[in-house]
């Protein structure tokens, strides 16, 4: 489907339609004035992150349905519950969102960050965001974000950023990292 609404906009409409559907949908092209969305024909499209990280075999099937069960009832991601349950670790579930997703892993802590990348984006939008920029790629600025598919995060980071790579890493990696963007003064 091709339609002359804002990116944000439609990223904002995708979330609640993933969320309520059950079913993937991703946003193709990156301009602010028109934006073309694709929507997966079958939910076998992309793997589902409870499948994925039972196949890996980091939860049982049973934690799944049981973690699963939470989220849809509290509002949140499974990832969250997960996490907050103590059922998997943080790379664990960065490295497996990496591979539903089609989207790169990074350790932010392992590579590090480009200082005159990562002031690209306030520190302040940054930490809200859940995001950091790490380094000038080819085809724009390679972003780590907690939660790559969280819609306003990635309409914070294009304010700042208009054209930049997707990648996910760990939450606490990202913080840390601003931590120290700004003890250096980022």
């Amino acid at each position: 489907m091709t339609t002359a609404a804002p990116a944000a906009e439609l990223r904002r409409h995708l979330a609640d339609w993933e969320r309520v559907t059950d079913a993937p949908a991703r946003l193709v092209g990156d301009s602010a004035l028109r934006a073309t969305t694709a929507v997966a024909s079958s939910p076998q499209a992309r793997p589902r992150l409870g499948e994925l990280l039972v196949a890996r075999r980091f939860i049982t099937e049973e934690q799944a349905s049981t973690a699963l069960n939470e989220a849809r009832s509290t509002g949140m991601l499974l990832g969250e519950v997960l996490l907050r349950q103590q059922l998997i670790f943080e790379d664990e579930l960065a490295r497996t969102l990496s591979t539903q997703l089609s989207i790169p892993y990074i350790s932010v802590m392992r590579v590090g960050i480009d200082p005159s990348v990562a002031r690209l984006v306030p520190a302040d939008v940054g930490e809200r965001a859940c995001a950091i920029p790490v380094r000038m790629e080819e085809a724009g600025v390679l972003v780590a974000f907690a939660d790559p598919t969280d819609p306003t995060a990635l309409t914070a980071v294009e304010q700042h950023v208009p054209r930049f790579q997707l990648a996910v890493s760990e939450l606490s990696d990202i913080r840390l990292a601003w931590r120290r963007a700004r003890q250096r003064g980022a």
